[in-house]
């Protein structure tokens, strides 16, 4: 093994023998794969896997929510839109994309509740997550011809 992947392996195992590590974890694998009936509800995402599978959401709070600037949600979703207008495209598209991901993992209010608002906290599904997704769709219609 090459010198690099042995101080990994050694710290992914904390200290456990290497070999027994790379055991160990292939059953879990083998496990996984051949029973994937675990669903997000009985799965919650850590915060780091929320971090990583939806920073524009995240990032989003923290530049237009958290902040208190504008009272109304209308007002900080139209203030970011035309922030960032004419070139919204490349700020909505993956911001829509990580909403509508976030709506489909957690389609009830409790289950978004529960696994995403605890990160971000301003996400919620019959609230700022549907209206998110409304006014870039609104925006893009307007704005930039995108057929509804």
């Amino acid at each position: 093994m090459p010198p690099e992947f042995r101080q990994l392996l050694e710290r992914a195992g904390a200290g456990a023998d290497a070999v027994a590590y790379l055991h160990s974890l292939a059953q879990r694998l083998r496990a996984l794969e051949q029973d994937p009936q675990d669903d997000h509800d009985e799965l919650p995402l850590s915060r780091w896997e929320i971090d990583v599978r939806f920073p524009q959401l995240s990032g989003f709070g923290v530049n237009w929510v958290y902040g208190g600037e504008f009272p109304t949600l209308a007002e900080f979703l139209d203030a970011a839109i035309r922030s960032e207008h004419p070139y919204c495209r490349e700020f909505l598209a993956p911001l829509a994309a990580e909403a509508q991901s976030a709506l489909v993992l957690f389609p009830e209010e409790q289950a978004m509740r529960e696994g995403l608002s605890p990160v971000v906290r301003w996400a919620t599904p019959q609230g700022v997550a549907r209206r998110l997704l409304r006014a870039v769709d609104d925006h893009m219609e307007r704005e930039h011809g995108v057929l509804p």
